[in-house]
């Protein structure tokens, strides 16, 4: 069997293209490896930090609505107390207005009481006087 330097070379060429093809699919796979550890820290990273933020946005959440509440709270606070001395200066009226009345009431029975013993006692004298 005799071989040709011409296919001596073209099978040197086609098993050196083997090799480099061999050699370059090896490094793109490596490379491809690489890249997707790359890519699945990055995923990582990201959904680390999306965690962060929601935890973040949770917490502050909960701090507005505390202090919501605390706020509220407070009002109501306020509200009960401006109410409860507004219904102690209308009871405090209300009472003097109701003494005031009752003391009207007694001087104006009392007049008619002296009145009606002044009468008695003219009626008394006039009968007196008669006899």
């Amino acid at each position: 069997m005799k071989m040709s330097v011409k296919t001596l070379f073209v099978a040197a060429a086609v098993a050196f293209a083997a090799t480099s093809c061999t050699q370059t699919g090896k490094e793109n796979a490596e490379a491809a490896a690489d890249n997707t550890e790359a890519a699945a820290e990055n995923a990582g990273d990201a959904a680390s930090a999306e965690a962060n933020n929601a935890a973040n946005a949770t917490e502050n959440a909960v701090d507005k609505a505390a202090a919501n509440t605390e706020a509220a709270a407070e009002n109501a606070g306020t509200a009960i107390d401006n109410a409860g001395e507004k219904a102690g200066q209308k009871i405090e009226a209300g009472a003097e207005k109701a003494a005031n009345a009752t003391e009207a009431a007694a001087n104006k029975a009392d007049a008619k009481i002296d009145k009606a013993a002044a009468e008695a006692k003219a009626e008394v004298n006039k009968a007196a006087r008669e006899e």
